[in-house]
């Protein structure tokens, strides 16, 4: 997947990422399973993974429409007048969860961010204290309200990889 306008995150924000951490991943025709560090997230029912990939789309695209509308990053956001991070997942996805720690709780945690399917939730920091959120893309790219001086807009793992990510329950 090519996106115009890929960006690099500001120079503030450091690249961390967990070390030596195990991953397998398994897929069939009816059936995904993804372990990662004792942790596993298993679609047995094809209908909910239909469900949950048409969310996931329909978030991405509400996401990249407003990183392509020129709505500002405005830190605390959660509007079309301006989003946060957080913010603007909780408007791309329709959630009652607002901040980055609630949203984190909101599904199982897998550390393959290199292989973060689109519409899965990117997260920075540790698991008890993440500091940042995006929307996966896949291939290595995410949309997020950045900051300030990046604003709202795609950017590239290269440059700044997440800790861990989730897919909604």
């Amino acid at each position: 997947m090519l996106l115009a306008g890929t960006q690099t995150a500001s120079a503030h924000m450091t690249a961390t990422t967990p070390q030596a951490q195990a991953t397998q991943t398994t897929q069939t025709a009816a059936n995904t399973t993804t372990t990662a560090t004792n942790t596993s997230y298993n679609h047995t029912n094809s209908q909910a993974t239909t469900a949950t990939t048409s969310n996931a789309s329909g978030a991405v695209a509400k996401a990249l429409s407003v990183a392509n509308s020129g709505v500002p990053y405005v830190y605390g956001g959660s509007s079309l007048s301006g989003f946060d991070c957080s913010g603007l997942v909780q408007y791309a996805f329709g959630l009652n969860a607002r901040t980055t720690y609630q949203q984190t709780n909101l599904g199982t945690h897998h550390y393959d961010v290199a292989n973060a399917p689109a519409g899965a939730i990117l997260f920075w920091g540790s698991e008890s204290a993440p500091y940042h959120d995006g929307i996966s893309l896949g291939n290595g790219q995410y949309v997020a309200a950045q900051n300030e001086n990046d604003g709202i807009g795609v950017f590239s793992q290269t440059y700044w990889a997440p800790s861990y990510y989730i897919t909604l329950n």
